[in-house]
């Protein structure tokens, strides 16, 4: 028989074998003193020259560890254990007279050096049952079979073999797991450390030594109280931790109290502190958050939302909000003396119990055609007001989307327009011009939202309008028509009014957004367009186009339709490149402004990718007419640097 017969093998057990055998990582590693004693041991127990404890894998026999000859590998298909691994394979293989066996004579260890004629081999079985590698006995003789007492022997020291094993595994894992902690400590940003049941610190990471300035030499052995928490605060510190404890509470517990550094400076801080038991010993995890960010994030959410208040109240005209069920969730005093309630008597409760009847059913309609479609709708309605006498309001509602752009309620404007229709009784001719300031109130009312979108993320609310400036420039340097270019520099402002649906978290986040954020984040552009969509105006028309485009890219690669050279729109392309403009020489809470050089640098990297080509160039016309122009916000040795 060849010595490169090698019988049939069940593949997925074979599979499944390798894998098996690949979890104690044993391969090709270096010779280990406990492989070698077993391997001398069984040399001893059965008085023979040779001994091996050998792994198989797919192709190779190979030797862990090995006594009375130097070998390393052999071929699978030239290995006495192979057959050991073969269906129905016997629990302890022995093979008195390799000559006289057919499927080992020819082997080349047979027939030659270092002619081997007895073979015994006992497997290695895992936990899982799966026989990984064999426990070998060689000579150079023939020798009798081995009696039951000596197959026992064998198959034990076979056993013996895979308890190292076993052993070698677990503290690798742990050794693993303690690599795994020390990457974790060293690698989060937060604050992290362990304390005992007693509050001190056993270990603590390097985020936590620039937080507190401490060491972690300084720290560990020290209570944590000692350690950063403010003196007046120790005694509550440490009954909340001995409550803890005696509760035997194992809940996460999340608080939030000022910390003290090393120089003595105190810091709002976020605490995390997860009890955990260890051998029957309790401990506590504990991470920290420096929060003088976050404070700073909440104070100027609150501005915003005072500003965003302020506003609306400000607005001569209804501003409202439905939700999803037709229910008020906000009103301003304007819409409040419309309906004839209180602003609190208001919330909460539908049309169907603020109006009589009729009225209730016709604004049910359109806010269900709203809900239904998404679409805007723009109505006259005359009722009865609050002083028993007719008046005469043009509304607007529109769907308010959601991050997933799903709609989640509806935004409405009314505005009295009571005196506008009794002047086009009396005076028809002024039609047109009472219908043009209608339509500027709208707008105004839109460019007073976006206004109060920028605001929450630029104190000064001059982006917008920067943007409309150098948009218009951009155009006018390509040749637009006067009044496209203008109308371009009336509706670019509004590029950004979709913030107005996005949290004041994301737009405020001082550091990088996770992939989840940004897209919340880029859901701006939709907001935008549905906010301005439906509009008359070409102003409005104008402004949703470019709310929805300006973040597409020259190369396809933008949002939120993935449009790409000629099929964005030349006022998206346009607004695109005014907008990075002043956002990157703008200073913002999460950055510093870039100089104008720079900044054009970085917009000229990005050309034929980000942006048009013919429109960077037409921005550098514009810049080296107008570099000092009101709206551009530069110095004179950045216009220097111009050329």
């Amino acid at each position: 028989m060849s010595a490169d017969f090698m019988p049939p093998i069940n593949p997925s057990v074979d599979q499944r074998r390798l894998e098996v055998l690949t979890s104690y990582r044993i391969l090709d590693t270096p010779a280990e003193a406990a492989f070698d004693r077993l391997a001398h041991l069984s040399t001893d127990v059965f008085d023979v020259p040779l001994a091996a404890v050998t792994f198989m894998t797919q192709d190779e026999q190979w030797f862990k560890a090995c006594v009375g000859a130097e070998l390393q590998v052999n071929a699978r298909s030239g290995s006495f254990c192979q057959a050991l691994f073969e269906v129905g394979a016997p629990d302890v293989l022995v093979v008195p007279d390799t000559l006289a066996d057919d499927r080992f004579k020819d082997f080349a260890v047979v027939s030659g050096f270092p002619f081997l004629r007895f073979y015994a081999g006992a497997p290695l079985v895992s936990p899982e049952g799966v026989r990984i590698g064999t426990l070998c006995l060689y000579d150079v003789v023939p020798r009798p079979d081995l009696n039951s007492r000596e197959r026992l022997a064998l198959q034990r020291l076979a056993d013996q073999v895979m308890s190292e094993l076993e052993l070698r595994r677990a503290l690798l894992i742990q050794v693993h797991e303690r690599q795994r902690y020390a990457a974790l400590m060293a690698s989060a940003m937060d604050g992290m450390m362990i304390l005992n049941a007693q509050g001190v610190v056993i270990d603590w990471n390097p985020a936590t030594e620039a937080m507190l300035g401490y060491t972690q030499a300084e720290a560990v052995g020290r209570e944590l109280t000692d350690v950063m928490v403010p003196p007046e605060m120790h005694a509550a510190y440490r009954a909340a931790l001995a409550d803890v404890v005696e509760r035997l509470d194992l809940q996460q517990q999340r608080v939030e109290v000022p910390a003290l550094r090393k120089d003595g400076t105190r810091f709002p801080a976020e605490f995390t502190v997860a009890p955990f038991d260890l051998e029957g010993t309790r401990f506590f995890a504990v991470s920290m958050r420096d929060l003088t960010e976050v404070t700073a994030a909440r104070d100027a959410l609150k501005a915003s939302h005072h500003l965003l208040h302020t506003v609306v109240e400000s607005l001569p005209d209804a501003v409202y909000v439905k939700d999803t069920g037709r229910r008020y969730t906000l009103i301003n005093a304007a819409g409040a003396a419309q309906i004839g309630r209180s602003v609190t008597d208001i919330l909460g409760r539908t049309d169907d119990e603020l109006f009589p009847p009729q009225a209730a059913t016709e604004s049910r309609r359109r806010d269900d055609a709203v809900l239904s479609t998404g679409q805007s709708v723009s109505y006259e309605v005359t009722d009865l007001g609050p002083s028993g006498i007719c008046q005469t309001y043009l509304s607007t509602k529109m769907a308010l989307l959601d991050a997933d752009h799903h709609v989640a309620g509806l935004v409405g404007v009314s505005i009295d327009i009571t005196e506008r229709k009794e002047a086009q009784e009396i005076v028809q001719a002024h039609n047109d011009l009472l219908t043009a300031q209608v339509e500027q109130a709208q707008l105004e009312i839109l460019e007073r939202l976006s206004r109060a979108a920028e605001y929450r993320d630029d104190d000064t609310g001059e982006h917008m309008l920067r943007v409309g400036k150098t948009a218009a420039g951009i155009a006018r340097a390509l040749g637009l028509p006067p009044e496209q270019v203008d109308l371009i520099e009336r509706a670019a402002p509004m590029h950004d009014v979709g913030k107005i649906g996005v949290p004041d978290a994301l737009l405020l986040k001082p550091g990088r957004l996770t992939p989840e954020e940004f897209e919340v984040i880029k859901t701006h552009a939709s907001i935008g367009a549905g906010i301005l969509s439906g509009g008359q105006s070409p102003v409005v028309v104008l402004a949703a186009e470019i709310a929805l485009t300006h973040h597409e890219r020259w190369d396809g690669q933008g949002y939120p339709q993935g449009l790409m050279g000629q099929e964005i729109p030349i006022s998206g392309r346009i607004a695109a490149v005014a907008d990075v403009l002043d956002a990157l020489t703008s200073e913002r809470p999460y950055k510093r402004a870039w100089t104008l050089p720079d900044a054009l640098t970085e917009i000229h990297a990005q050309t034929g990718k980000q942006f048009d080509p013919q429109v960077v160039e037409a921005l550098g016309h514009y810049l080296s007419r107008s570099c000092f122009e009101t709206g551009l916000r530069t110095i004179s040795t950045d216009c220097e640097k111009l050329g």
